[in-house]
């Protein structure tokens, strides 16, 4: 019995090998015949990708390429690729990049959309046209592709048509781009690539677009894009978009899902019609959900510094949401002149109007007037308002203060109302009231930063009224500036005196200090002079 069962044993090993070295021999044989097969079809891969895009729907016009190189594992290089729609409009242009493929469905012609497993795009420009759903077609490129990013077109030039005309164009449109419902599943690649992007009557140019996208539609796109510099519709450095877009049910008619953190990167106010010479850098950062045709986005809004004129703002912070075109701002916070300032607003990105309103608290007028003779804590409410044009740019509203001090003069309070468009800042209604006068005025005006001045009405607490006109300012205002220049010399030539008679006994003052003193006496000579001659109205 134990020799039989060792007989069986040898028996048993020596089949088991000879399968083993069968089934090696048989794998062996199908990679060389595969290689083989791949092989060949490399190096017939011109013909196959001139049948491919022979064959192809998705792409409508024609596909051709100047070279083409590939390996027996699938990856097809080529050079100088251009895609023209069939009026021979250049729709894609590609100066090097790689396609990899299935080799078994390349040997077996199984020629599908599937069969593509990547794409790499070095240098090209891309062009594309998002309809109303977002759905994606590619179109020539306009001639804003070759201009500096700040003379880019911010919207479509509209065309030369009538409504009618446009809907019903719109209707026939044939579409560059049908996916069909095919099956893709691949990664696109993209290395320092231009895009172009069209939607509705917004324009953008980006630079140094880098990016890996895999697409399997049937389950998701998954994004993670940066690129440089942007100009059209908004000038930036530039923007990130990473995340995930669901596309399970598409075919179900159910909209693709959003789940993306898109981050815009130094806007540019000005590009957005927020003022006119307004440059300092805006960032958004926002999570974007939702259905893909109307996309939610909810996040953060900052900026370092934004000045206009007679107003600069620090460390701006706030909440940010998008949604049809409508940019809503909510919780806005900044520093202003050692105050706080508390917005909110809406921005249209198409038609670029706005309104923003705001309260600022506890304003160090000392700061914003730069003059630091005059101190008050001062209070406004602030609204902002354009119609979309970057010259009509609108704030007024009213402000009041504390107590307070000009020079040595005690302030108890200061209200009144304020209008500023362009580098022009009127005040109206404005009252300083003191412990013994109320002097009021209703012109008073900052042009380019200069200060001019209308009437003062001033009145005392014991009753009695008089108004400062026009023609006595300029009088008084030298006669002040003599007075005060005048009492600084004599203040040196005090310190001078007095330093020299410590050192020296039995001195006479330096004639020049008797000579400031008899200046300053002159000049209050002249002020009093001058009111005297004051246009006065009792009241």
């Amino acid at each position: 019995m134990k020799h039989y069962m060792r007989s069986y044993w040898a028996k048993y090993k020596q089949l088991y090998k000879k399968g083993l070295k069968g089934i090696a021999a048989f794998l062996a044989i199908g990679a060389i015949i595969v290689f083989v097969l791949a092989t060949i079809a490399s190096r017939g891969m011109g013909v196959i990708f001139n049948e491919v895009m022979a064959r192809q729907t998705m792409m409508r016009g024609t596909v051709t390429v100047e070279s083409l190189t590939a390996t027996p594992w699938g990856t097809l290089s080529f050079t100088d690729l251009v895609w023209k729609d069939p009026e021979g409009r250049e729709l894609l242009t590609v100066p090097d990049g790689k396609i990899r493929v299935n080799m078994w469905d390349v040997i077996t012609r199984n020629f599908k959309a599937s069969a593509i497993n990547g794409i790499e795009l070095n240098d090209a420009t891309i062009v594309v046209d998002l309809d109303d759903n977002n759905r994606l077609d590619f179109v020539p490129a306009s001639p804003d592709v070759n201009k500096p990013l700040s003379e880019v077109e911010p919207r479509p030039k509209p065309p030369k048509k009538t409504t009618q005309e446009r809907q019903e164009e719109l209707g026939k449109k044939v579409r560059n781009f049908n996916w069909e419902g095919q099956h893709l599943n691949l990664t696109i690649t993209l290395r320092n690539n231009q895009l172009e992007i069209f939607q509705k009557n917004r324009h953008y140019v980006m630079k140094n677009v880098n990016s890996k996208i895999h697409l399997d539609s049937n389950r998701a796109i998954r994004i993670d894009m940066e690129t440089g510099k942007f100009g059209g519709t908004a000038i930036g450095d530039g923007l990130t978009l990473k995340g995930r877009v669901d596309l399970k049910d598409v075919l179900k008619h159910r909209m693709p899902q959003l789940d993306l953190q898109f981050d815009v990167k130094g806007v540019d106010p000005s590009s957005l019609g927020f003022g006119d010479n307004i440059h300092d850098a805006m960032t958004l950062l926002t999570k974007v959900t939702g259905d893909f045709n109307r996309p939610l986005a909810k996040g953060r809004v900052t900026m370092p510094v934004l000045r206009i004129p007679a107003l600069t703002f620090e460390n701006v912070v706030g909440d940010v949401t998008y949604q049809d075109g409508i940019l809503n701002f909510e919780n806005v916070n900044a520093n202003v002149y050692g105050g706080k300032l508390e917005a909110k607003g809406i921005y249209n990105l198409d038609t670029r109007a706005y309104t923003i309103t705001g309260i600022a608290k506890d304003l160090d007028s000392s700061e914003a007037l730069k003059t630091p003779e005059f101190v008050v804590p001062v209070s406004a409410n602030l609204n902002f308002k354009s119609e979309g044009q970057p010259r009509d740019m609108e704030v007024w509203g009213n402000f009041w203060s504390g107590e307070g001090h000009y020079m040595l003069i005690p302030i108890k309070n200061i209200t009144g109302n304020f209008h500023n468009k362009g580098r022009h800042l009127s005040f109206s209604d404005v009252k300083v009231n003191t412990n013994i006068t109320t002097i009021s005025t209703d012109a008073l005006r900052i042009d380019n930063g200069q200060l001019t001045m209308g009437p003062l009405n001033i009145t005392s607490h014991g009753g009695s009224n008089f108004i400062l006109y026009d023609d006595s300012f300029d009088e008084i205002d030298a006669n002040m500036d003599r007075i005060k220049s005048g009492m600084k010399e004599a203040s040196e030539n005090s310190k001078r005196a007095s330093t020299l008679a410590k050192g020296v006994d039995n001195i006479k003052p330096p004639e020049d200090i008797k000579e400031s003193f008899d200046d300053v006496k002159r000049q209050m000579d002249g002020v009093k002079n001058t009111f005297k001659g004051i246009k006065i109205n009792d009241k």
